[in-house]
Formats: C-alpha cells, sequence, structure tokens
C-alpha cells in the first residue's frame, strides 16, 4: 500500500519546522511505500500537493496536524482552517482514505471527526505503531487501538492505545523530508529526549498528550541522532523539543556530558526550568553547545505562579536571572501571560520592572513574549475558565477562545494597545 505522509499547512507567516511528528511515524509503517510532502516550504503548496498527489497515486493520504492555531500570540493564526482546506485540495484528486493525526488534531479528535467527514480515520495520540496496523486493518478498523473511524454514519473510537517505550523506537526517519530545505531556518530541527511532563501548569496540555510519568531516551540514543544530524546532513544547529529539558536535571546532565564526551560542536536551544538552574548546570549547558536558553515563568509574583499551577517561585526566578545574567554566552527568552489568573497591578508592575532589569542587566541577548492564555480542553485552565464563567460546559473551543483574568482586563487591553504599537 502506499501512503502520502502530509504536513498541514500553516499559512506561509511562520519559518517551516521539519516534521518530526511524521519523521517519528515513518520506520514503522514497514512494507507500505510511504512518501513526505511539507506544505510549508513550498511557495504553491496546494497546487504542489495536487502534482505530488498525481504523481504518487497513494491508496492513503496521512494528514498530521501539529497545531490548532498560534495560540498565544496577539495575532492568532487560525492553523485548522488551512487543515480543511487542505482537506478539499486532496479529496479533489483523489479518492484516497484520508487519515488524520498529530498532536493539534488528538486534542479535538472527536469534535474535528464530527466537524470533517472527508476523514476516513483519526489517529489519537501517539502513532508510531498505530498507522502501520491501520493500513493492514483499514477494512476493520475496530481491531486497532487509538483509532476514530466511522461505521454506520456515527463517529466511534476503538480507546486509547499503549504509550510507546521510547528506547524500544527507531530513530526518526530523516529522508521522508528531507533536512536540506530546513538547514538555515533556527531552530527548525528538533531533537526529542523524553515524553511525558510530570508539571502541574493549569494552561498546558502536554500532560493530556504524553501523559504524566517521563519516558526517557537513553543520552546514547539521543547523541547518536544529534552525531547523525551532522554527520549525515550537515546539521550542526538544533533544538530540544522537550517540554522542559533540565527535569529531571540528572537526564539533561547525561545528555550534555554524552555531547561533550564525543567532541560533538553544534549548537542547540531548548526549554528550562528556573528551578534548579545552577551556575554549574548552565556552564555544562553552554559547554556542549547551547545558544539559547528559553524560559516560561508566566507570572512574577508568588500568587500568581501558584494560581498558574507553577513549580517555581519569584525567588528562583531571581536566582535563575542572576545565573544566566553572570554566565553569559548564550541568548534568553522569557515568557509571560499578560493577564493570568492572580493577577493584580501589583504584580503586573513587579512583572514590568524585572523585564527592565533584565533589559538593563543582558541587553540585546535578552528577549522577551507577552501572551494571552488559550482556553484548551483537558487542562486546569479549562476549569478555571468554567468557574469563573468564560466558557460553558460544552462550547466549542476547537476555535480560540482566550482566558483574561476578569479583575484585572484592562492589563490585557495595555498589553495589547502596546504591543500592536511596537507592530508585534
Amino acid at each position: 500500500m502506499k501512503i502520502l505522509m502530509v504536513q498541514s499547512y500553516l499559512g506561509g507567516d511562520e519559518p517551516p519546522v521539519f516534521p518530526l511528528g511524521l519523521a517519528c511515524v515513518s520506520p514503522g509503517l514497514g512494507r507500505h511505500a510511504a512518501r513526505g510532502f511539507d506544505a510549508n516550504v513550498h511557495e504553491n503548496p496546494f497546487e504542489e500537493l495536487k502534482r505530488v498527489i498525481r504523481d504518487f497515486s497513494p491508496d492513503a493520504v496521512g494528514v498530521s496536524l501539529r497545531n490548532i492555531d498560534s495560540t498565544n500570540k496577539r495575532r492568532v493564526v487560525f492553523y485548522y482552517e488551512f487543515f480543511k482546506k487542505m482537506l478539499g485540495e486532496i479529496r479533489s484528486v483523489t479518492d484516497a482514505k484520508i487519515i488524520a493525526g498529530g498532536s493539534g488534531f488528538s486534542m479535538f479528535a472527536g469534535v474535528i471527526m464530527e466537524d470533517e467527514p472527508r476523514i476516513d480515520y483519526g489517529v489519537y495520540l501517539e502513532g508510531e505503531f498505530i498507522i502501520a496496523n491501520l493500513l493492514d486493518n483499514l477494512g476493520a478498523p475496530e481491531r486497532v487501538k487509538g483509532v476514530y473511524y466511522r461505521k454506520d454514519g456515527k463517529v466511534r473510537f476503538t480507546g486509547p492505545s499503549e504509550p510507546a517505550d521510547l528506547n524500544r523506537l527507531p530513530p526518526p526517519d530523516r529522508d521522508l523530508n528531507p533536512v536540506a530545505a530546513y538547514k538555515d531556518v533556527p531552530e527548525a530541527v528538533g531533537i526529542e529526549t523524553k515524553r511525558g511532563c510530570a508539571l502541574k501548569c493549569v494552561y498546558c496540555i502536554y500532560g493530556f498528550l504524553n501523559g504524566r510519568r517521563y519516558r526517557f531516551r537513553t543520552p546514547e540514543k539521543i547523541v547518536d541522532e544529534i552525531e547523525t544530524l551532522g554527520a549525515k546532513y550537515g546539521i550542526d544547529s538544533f533544538t530540544f523539543v522537550d517540554s522542559v529539558f533540565n527535569i529531571p536535571l540528572k537526564h539533561a546532565e547525561a545528555i550534555c556530558r554524552e555531547i561533550l564526551r564525543r567532541g560533538i560542536k553544534a549548537r542547540w536551544s531548548a526549554w528550562f526550568s528556573e528551578s534548579g538552574l545552577t551556575r554549574e548546570f548552565v556552564e555544562l549547558c553552554r559547554e556542549a553547545g547551547c545558544r539559547k536558553v528559553i524560559l516560561s515563568p508566566d507570572g512574577f509574583s508568588d500568587p500568581v505562579l501558584k494560581a498558574l499551577g507553577k513549580n517555581i517561585t519569584r525567588d528562583d526566578i531571581l536566582k535563575a536571572y542572576a545565573v544566566l545574567k553572570e554566565t553569559g554566552g548564550f541568548e534568553v527568552c522569557y515568557n509571560f501571560f499578560k493577564n493570568p489568573p492572580g493577577q493584580t497591578l501589583s504584580s503586573f508592575l513587579s512583572m514590568a520592572g524585572f523585564c527592565l532589569k533584565a533589559r538593563a542587566g543582558m541587553g540585546r541577548r535578552v528577549h522577551f513574549e507577552f501572551n494571552s492564555m488559550r482556553i484548551e480542553p483537558h487542562t486546569k485552565l479549562y476549569e478555571i475558565a468554567l468557574k469563573e464563567g468564560m466558557v460553558k460546559k460544552g462550547d466549542d473551543l476547537l476555535y480560540p477562545r482566550y482566558y483574561t483574568n476578569p479583575g484585572t482586563a484592562y492589563i490585557e487591553k495595555f498589553m495589547n494597545l502596546a504591543l500592536r504599537l511596537k507592530g508585534k
């Protein structure tokens, strides 16, 4: 059977990101002939997609929807609209079965299946073992766990599949979508070190998508992949795609030491937690090639941090800042929410003061993002929004809805105006 694996189009407003999810699924396709297509690296993505379909004549087309929208930005791009358009373009040139998947799809799987009758099957959560099994059972999808399908005019679900043992999986197939197209795009190529997140941030969907229990890849396998990126593809810059790289700390340290042991010269970035961000660890990361530290404290006062479910305190943020300021050698990016739960005028002014202090202390190597809070299903924030009357039970959250602390809604309006004046 031939299957075309497609990365859904995001609208062209953002740099392309190598489709790691498709690359992870590809090795498991076994005897099935697979071809990749990333709509985001083509000037005329829909016309090129139709040309590829005509040329390849697939029996099935798998479409990965990585994100529903650009979530927290002031200017929201609703990727789902492009996904729907892509389904129409596919259906205009082929009767092949359409299989949807990806993290964006999994978040709203049932809703999307009801909304889009052009989708024949949906792959829920991790697809490494599901896709090939589904292709072998298209006539009897009820045999395969983790699959949405249609029967007697109704959407049905076979139940969740077991999480994958990452160390039993082959490395991602980076030939499915040639890496060369992403070589000159900063942070486009990702490396996965683990799945799962034990943190309890109220807005975050990672615990739902990957589970609360950490599943680790061995440092040796991770660095094998980094080594292959350089030797085979000439890629010497990448990003760790973990929700948080340095939790647990020992795993992150072991990866850095393995990079150093092999003498690999590569530049990388990652998301870090301020908790445990010691001088020794930061220096180890810098020696191992880290050139960008991304932090998401989200709030700055202890009441706000507690309301957000963060595992850090204001003191942790300040200690981490002092370490990063004095260590040097990389960019530092801070992400804050404009008006989160627990916000007061005082806490907002405190956050603004910290940002001014950081800019004065680190100059142009520090950057800031100020975001709104997308209300997503399967999160504590959804429950908060329900309680505060911002959403109602049964509301369709597929279309973006946002949380802003009702007591200080003026802060969000002020920040939006300030960002608009700066052209953001």
